[in-house]
């Protein structure tokens, strides 16, 4: 769950690169930083200009923020992004997979992109020098 428990606190994601590299900024805490890494590759979807709640190119990014930030229902989202709950079902899936994607990609060091492909500015970290 997003926003704690222990699915969060004992997610295997606290275990990857980019989350333990972001424990510094985010007070040493494991949750806040798998939160933060999720709040980036969730970011990396949004679309640019004004949000539209039913446009496809919008669809993704607002499922994920009406679900795992804001926390609404499913029935709840279905009816403000004007779909059925199969519907909703089945693009959270691919939302999800976009989501675990962006991460993986964080993971290896490649930048994150916007939706339209533009490079995010991430923060840095010191790299490792392999003598």
């Amino acid at each position: 769950h997003y926003w704690g428990g222990p699915r969060l606190t004992k997610s295997p994601l606290l275990n990857l690169k980019v989350v333990v590299r972001a424990l510094e900024e985010n007070d040493g805490n494991p949750a806040k930083a798998l939160r933060s890494v999720l709040d980036r590759a969730i970011e990396a979807l949004k679309p640019e200009g004004k949000r539209h709640m039913t446009t496809a190119e919008w669809i993704l990014y607002n499922i994920l923020e009406l679900k795992f930030i804001q926390g609404l229902r499913v029935r709840d989202i279905a009816m403000r992004l004007a779909m059925s709950e199969s519907d909703l079902y089945r693009k959270q899936r691919v939302a999800i997979e976009e989501v675990a994607k962006t991460i993986a990609d964080m993971e290896q060091g490649v930048p994150e992109r916007t939706a339209r492909g533009e490079e995010i500015p991430g923060p840095s970290y010191p790299t490792e020098e392999i003598s």
